[in-house]
């Protein structure tokens, strides 16, 4: 008898909200509409209550993270005729073949120095298991699809790409401007995202403007920021709720977003739709993502960074371009057609 009922791994219910788990938010609302066959599970722990109502969660287990991933989860499964599981935040179940995964990027591979030693022996191990043996492999751009294929052997033809998407935020929710003037960046404390070379540049600047940091600091990662370089010009807020960032976006001079390496990179596509003008790393996924719609530095380049953040801050034309420019490129991301494309992808394996 065919199994018909699909289940999503919710453990991203549990987790701060970052870039993969605004993806599994946002396609899990939406698919969570388009059939009655699938249910969300998760964890104790759960941060959003309401989300969780939405989603009508079922919370399962009485362990958390990791083992209940791997052992809750796959119990689950097994009592309920092990249905197709869809894995939206890089993990999945070992020794598990009727899942579909999504890998987001493979920084782990590209660098291993960018994360602790036991992060990366895990994912090392995980990620090459769970690609292997999954009926497909989602990924958010075709640079991550590259990836895959090139560190993983993943054939194309079993990798679809799925792009993230702006949110929409109405403007009664923005508030007013506390800071100053300011440019700001969104940045997990991670040796990846290159904020010590952002900073390094920034001071060098010759203008009075404020550096604005938000972003998570995680044990995850190597250490991504010298704390020597901070001065009152810098200010770092940490993790801050959607409304807040939307806020800080909109008030800012620039949005400067310096990674070394990106999967997909949605943040700047998030300034660009509240308005904000954009400087990126020439790095491909940044690229594909932002197009002409942005200008580009080099990230290891301080002089060529600070010398595009003061172009940025003084050229009005240049500014208001990027604008436009950026308005237009928002319009080829929607979280709706993700969804559908997701679904799509779900039915051939239902």
């Amino acid at each position: 008898m065919k199994n018909n009922l699909i289940v999503v791994n919710a453990r991203f219910l549990t987790q701060k909200v970052t870039g993969v788990q605004r993806f599994a938010i946002e396609i899990s609302k939406i698919i969570s509409r388009l059939s009655s066959q699938i249910v969300f599970v998760t964890p104790n722990g759960v941060l959003d209550a309401a989300l969780a109502k939405e989603l009508n969660v079922v919370i399962i287990g009485k362990h958390t993270g990791t083992i209940w991933e791997q052992l809750d989860l796959r119990n689950y499964l097994k009592a309920n005729n092990n249905p197709l599981l869809v894995n939206f935040c890089n993990t999945g179940l070992l020794f598990y073949s009727s899942q579909i995964v999504t890998i987001h990027d493979m920084s782990y591979k590209v660098n291993p120095k960018w994360f602790s030693k036991k992060f990366y022996v895990w994912y090392n191990f995980l990620i090459p298991h769970i690609a292997a043996h999954s009926v497909k492999v989602l990924t958010v751009s075709n640079s991550s699809k590259a990836d895959i294929v090139k560190y993983l052997g993943t054939k194309e033809t079993k990798i679809d790409v799925i792009y993230n998407a702006p949110l929409v935020i109405a403007n009664e929710r923005i508030s007013e401007n506390k800071d100053g003037d300011y440019i700001l960046t969104i940045s997990s404390q991670d040796p990846r995202k290159n904020l010590n070379n952002l900073i390094k540049a920034f001071k060098r600047l010759n203008q009075d403007v404020k550096l604005v940091i938000v972003g998570l600091k995680s044990h995850n990662f190597g250490a991504g920021l010298d704390e020597n370089l901070i001065n009152d010009h810098i200010i770092i807020k940490g993790y801050v709720p959607d409304d807040e960032l939307v806020s800080l976006m909109k008030h800012s001079k620039a949005f400067v977003y310096l990674s070394l390496y990106e999967g997909f990179g949605l943040p700047p596509l998030e300034a660009m739709a509240i308005g904000c003008p954009v400087l990126v790393s020439d790095i491909a996924a940044l690229k594909e993502t932002c197009g002409d719609a942005a200008i580009y530095a080099d990230p290891y380049d301080l002089d060529d960074i600070k010398n595009k953040i003061s172009n940025l801050l003084s050229d009005g034309q240049l500014r208001e371009q990027l604008i436009i420019k950026g308005s237009e490129n928002i319009k080829k991301y929607s979280w709706q057609a993700s969804a559908n494309k997701v679904f799509k992808v779900i039915n051939e394996f239902v």
